[in-house]
């Protein structure tokens, strides 16, 4: 499907008549606008022009009749309150078939009437228009059009969500396995028609009761697996807003209030280490730690006291031998004149060494100077610089300390969010419960579950081998019972197949438009359960919560490509405000990456501050039409303009 042409008239806020015509070649059409200025109207009109009530704009809006939806985008410019929305579009590049569908009403009437009328090939077509809702189901089912057309907010919302019912039943949808629970659910009706009507056929109807027992065994489990699902969103929705309320409790002071006493504590305890410091440096300054500012003084005073020191203790000794040399002449006359010599030797080398006494230190005097020039004055300083290195620590958690303590704490507001953060967390441990709770239901459903399928199974076998098959009614019965046996074990297989391939396609979608190449080796989709598992380079499953919003954002948007890869269906994709959670990098990788390749035709619809000069000129290569939305803010009315905002 190719959009050709969009025509609104006094539709939303554009006035009057305005027309978008497609003619570009290349595939990206890009649409500029401010907030406010018509670009959701335009995706709007679109879904509307193609699906009328069915579409998706209209059932997610908070109106609850298509009237009043109709109603609420007539634009009352000119007075007429006469509004329509037009558009046409070929099935392929080859415009071999156009289509033109037109949707009007009135918004004068109290009750609003559409009309609705279809041509092809220019052409006016009675048929189309009596069955264009079935038409239109079959070139894109309006349950798969939110894969096609979808807005960049809601997209950035799916992505911290899991993947819902809604958006699986859709994934079902578009790769074909839905029809297979249709058809078991035609056929099912077929068989308890049939079994109603062979009243007299005991087997049969013992043979339906085991089946609606079986089927409302599945239907249970089913409604289990469902309220476990709520619950679990809900477990985490609460842990989200655990995790919000906790921060805004901490940044209005919360951690301080409850801090306040062990950091008064703290503070007892950093002061009274102060004090101890300053009581240690008087001790410090009382003693030899003056004698600092004058060591080469004292150092000066133990060469010159050690000199003293050393000639006192010469003449000492040389008056011992005087004294001893009159015995020794008596003892050894005859070395008179030698040792004489010897002594006149001495008390001349002393002589020479004599040392004027300036400081007249005594031995244990001149130690305690040795004693502080070795090392006591350095221990001194060492000691007292680490002791100042404490003293500006203390201070500094004294000052950071008094700093908490000076915060404007609105006490009232902090126990509000303090009584929430409690009642979040009672609800979890109640939802836990209900969940383990529910877990063991669902145990009991598994189990009567596989016992109403043995049971059915087993008794199928022998009542359809014993029937006769000579009666129409019992024959369609017994092959429509085989059918459905067929059919499940075919749709078993199909689903695995079906979704490893779309698994193995958004692997091949992300890692061309993310940034961290390795972080996510390989997707993985429950071929059951349709959840999405998320593998590292060591197959270790990465939590969906330690991605980041704009890889979130691009998991999601990976799996819409994979989904229109997979679907082979040759249809536009039209994406509203793309970009405005991504980063400059993921936002680079979309235009350069998905954009050109989503479709053969992609109609982007952003701002300025998305699509700006940068980004517009990476994009241009890929650019077949641009328009941009002119709001007149007099008139209060949208126009169109050739050319993008820029």
């Amino acid at each position: 499907m190719i959009l050709k042409k969009l025509i609104m008239h006094n539709f939303g806020v554009y006035a009057s008549t305005n027309q978008f015509e497609f003619h570009g070649e290349k595939p990206v059409v890009l649409i500029g606008g401010m907030n406010g200025r018509g670009k959701t109207t335009f995706l709007e009109a679109v879904l509307l022009g193609l699906y009328g009530s069915n579409s998706f704009a209209y059932t997610e809006s908070k109106y609850k009749t298509y009237g009043q939806y109709l109603k609420s985008y007539v634009n009352k410019a000119d007075g007429t309150k006469y509004t329509y929305v037009e558009l046409e579009f070929s099935l392929d590049m080859s415009d071999e078939e156009t289509y033109l569908v037109h949707r009007e009403w009135d918004g004068n009437t109290q009750r609003i009437r559409e009309k609705i009328w279809v041509k092809k090939n220019g052409i006016d077509n009675g048929f189309l228009t009596e069955n264009w809702p079935m038409f239109v189901e079959n070139i894109l089912p309006s349950a798969l059009s939110n894969f096609f057309f979808f807005d960049g907010e809601k997209i950035a919302e799916l992505a911290v969500e899991n993947t819902n019912d809604q958006m699986k039943e859709s994934i079902k949808a578009l790769l074909g396995i839905s029809v297979l629970d249709l058809i078991n659910n035609d056929l099912g009706r077929i068989i308890t028609r049939l079994s109603s009507a062979a009243s007299e056929d005991q087997d049969l109807i013992y043979l339906e009761q085991l089946r609606q027992k079986k089927e409302s065994a599945i239907d249970d489990l089913k409604a289990t697996d469902d309220e476990i699902q709520r619950v679990i969103e809900k477990i985490e929705d609460l842990r989200l807003e655990v995790e919000k309320k906790n921060a805004e409790y901490a940044i209005k002071g919360g951690d301080i209030v409850e801090q306040r006493h062990d950091l008064m504590r703290q503070r007892s305890e950093q002061l009274a280490l102060l004090e101890r410091y300053e009581d240690d440096f008087l001790e410090q300054a009382a003693g030899a730690m003056p004698l600092r500012l004058v060591s080469s003084l004292l150092r000066d005073i133990e060469d010159q006291g050690n000199l003293e020191q050393a000639y006192k203790t010469s003449v000492i000794a040389t008056n011992k031998v005087k004294n001893l040399y009159k015995d020794f002449i008596i003892k050894y006359p005859d070395a008179e004149a030698t040792i004489s010599s010897f002594i006149n030797y001495v008390q001349a080398d002393n002589d020479a060494q004599k040392q004027e006494e300036i400081y007249k230190l005594s031995d244990t005097v001149l130690y305690q100077i040795h004693r502080l020039n070795s090392y006591e004055l350095n221990e001194c300083v060492s000691h007292t610089k680490e002791q100042m290195r404490r003293r500006n620590a203390s201070q500094h958690k004294v000052d950071e300390i008094d700093n908490y303590l000076s915060v404007d704490i609105d006490e009232k507001a902090l126990n509000r969010i303090f009584k929430r953060i409690k009642e979040i967390e009672k609800e979890i441990i109640t939802e836990e419960v209900n969940l383990e709770s529910l877990q063991q239901k669902r145990t009991t459903l598994h189990g009567a579950a596989m016992i109403a399928e043995t049971e059915f199974s087993k008794v199928a076998e022998q009542v359809l081998s014993s029937m006769e098959t000579s009666d129409d009614g019992k024959r369609t019965v017994k092959y429509a019972h085989m059918a459905m046996e067929i059919i499940n074990r075919y749709r078993i297989r199909l689903q695995e197949q079906k979704t490893d391939i779309l698994a193995k396609t958004m692997t091949e979608c992300y890692r061309k438009l993310a940034f961290k190449k390795h972080l996510i080796e390989e997707i993985q989709m429950d071929s059951t359960t349709l959840d999405l598992h998320y593998l590292n380079g060591l197959g270790e499953e990465v939590e969906k919560k330690k991605l980041s919003a704009g890889e979130k954002q691009l998991m999601v948007i990976s799996l819409l490509w994979a989904l229109a890869i997979c679907s082979k269906k040759k249809l536009p994709v039209i994406i509203d405000t793309p970009l405005s959670r991504l980063d400059s990098i993921h936002r680079e990788a979309l235009i350069t990456t998905y954009f050109p390749n989503a479709s053969d035709q992609t109609i982007i619809l952003s701002t300025d501050s998305e699509i700006d000069h940068k980004y517009y000129e990476l994009m241009k290569p890929s650019i077949g039409d641009e328009f941009a939305l002119i709001f007149d803010d007099e008139n209060m009315k949208t126009t169109i303009r050739k050319g993008y905002l820029f």
